[in-house]
């Protein structure tokens, strides 16, 4: 069993359960780097330079050295930066974010390069000799050994990182990034739950079947009114505001505007009724969905449009993060697109790859907000949404 130590210094860990990792692998860097600079130093003093020379060798050959891993580090990261920029405004806000993004670096890492810029500068004007031919001269073996030092110095220092490497690393990670992980939790511990008829209680119904039932008990059939379209679709809309900020009543974000009062497209309607389940030690748990009735208010011939939907709720979890961590909320911030992003494309697949679940549920990834930065009405994305479902149902 692990332990929290009585000072609070840290976690005890059992050999059975996977420790937090040291820093072993930087001491031995650190090792390795002073070996190659004693290497480099004794060769000088074997080319008839004196102590004060040869570390003056190794001082300006590092400095060197470390210029030229961050101009190769400069150099990708404006590779970078033209793919970035083909991602404004969907990532960034403009070029200069992006570009921002891009180039930032660690204090670390600013700090080593402007050292050594100053050292190099110096150094060129007291021995007046070019730095590259400088370097050059004191020979094949120890130019080798400063660049393989100084590209070792570069990795303790994480001069690779910025905003934008972190965000492509998120995306490398194959499912394992943050917001991948929360699909799947949304997934396998929600939605495949109110989703599908499982084994697991008799009464398991499934979204659809739940559906029927409330059109049944409500008596939403009018089969006189063709009008009348109580669940056009009968699915489950998961949306997905890009802001991450969903309402605790979708009735908020159904005007036209929101700013001068104007009614309201969506109301909420009674729920379906609730999947009771035994999960993970907790007896009777209930899972329930929210039903929305959507009607133009502008429009007096128009009619309810009954919907089940919701936002995700991880999404809206790390809303709250951002807003009430502040030891976590500009990381974060910084990569939200990514991470809102990944958790769409994780879902869609997870949805599509599932037998179970295929076809009953429909995820709404949207702009939240216009130009002006007022919120969108998601009323009128919902419907645009099941008419498109719906000529898709006709062909």
């Amino acid at each position: 069993v692990a332990r929290e130590r009585l000072d609070g210094s840290g976690i005890n860990y059992p050999p059975q359960l996977p420790n937090e990792r040291g820093d072993r692998a930087e001491k031995w860097m650190s090792l390795l780097i002073s070996v190659i600079f004693r290497r480099v130093g004794f060769s000088s003093v074997l080319l008839n330079r004196g102590l004060l020379e040869a570390t003056w060798s190794i001082v300006y050959g590092s400095s060197f050295g470390i210029i030229i891993v961050s101009l190769t580090q400069l150099a990708l990261r404006a590779c970078l930066l033209s793919e970035e920029i083909h991602h404004c405004p969907a990532r960034y806000p403009d070029y200069k974010t992006a570009a921002m993004r891009a180039f930032d670096m660690n204090i670390k890492t600013a700090l080593s390069i402007g050292i050594s810029c100053i050292i190099i500068v110096l150094g060129t004007i007291i021995i007046r000799e070019n730095p590259v031919v400088y370097v050059w001269n004191m020979g094949p073996l120890p130019n080798m050994m400063i660049y393989v030092a100084s590209f070792c110095f570069s990795y303790l220092i994480r001069m690779e990182e910025s905003t934008l490497n972190t965000s492509l690393q998120i995306m490398k990670l194959n499912s394992l990034d943050y917001g991948s992980g929360m699909a799947y939790n949304f997934f396998y511990g929600y939605l495949r739950l109110v989703l599908s008829v499982h084994e697991v209680g008799t009464t398991s119904k499934g979204i659809v079947g739940r559906i029927e039932t409330y059109i049944n008990k409500n008596n939403l059939i009018r089969e006189n009114d063709p009008l009348y379209k109580a669940f056009p679709i009968k699915k489950l809309f998961i949306l997905i505001p890009k802001n991450l900020f969903t309402p605790t009543d979708l009735k908020e974000v159904s005007r036209d505007n929101p700013n001068d009062g104007t009614k309201c497209w969506m109301e909420a309607a009674p729920s379906l009724e609730s999947e009771i389940l035994d999960r993970a030690g907790v007896k009777q748990r209930v899972y329930k969905n929210s039903v929305y009735k959507i009607r133009d208010p502008n429009n007096e011939n128009d009619t309810y449009t009954y919907v089940v939907a919701e936002g995700a709720t991880p999404l809206k979890t790390l809303w709250d993060v951002i807003k009430m961590n502040p030891k976590m909320s500009a990381i974060f911030k910084k990569h939200q697109e990514e991470i809102v992003s990944a958790f769409y494309k994780t879902l869609l697949e997870i949805l599509n790859d599932s037998d179970e679940c295929r076809g009953l549920c429909e995820v709404i990834y949207y702009v939240d907000t216009d130009k002006n930065n007022k919120k969108v009405n998601v009323a009128k994305i919902i419907l645009q949404r099941i008419e498109e479902l719906e000529r898709k149902q006709e062909r």
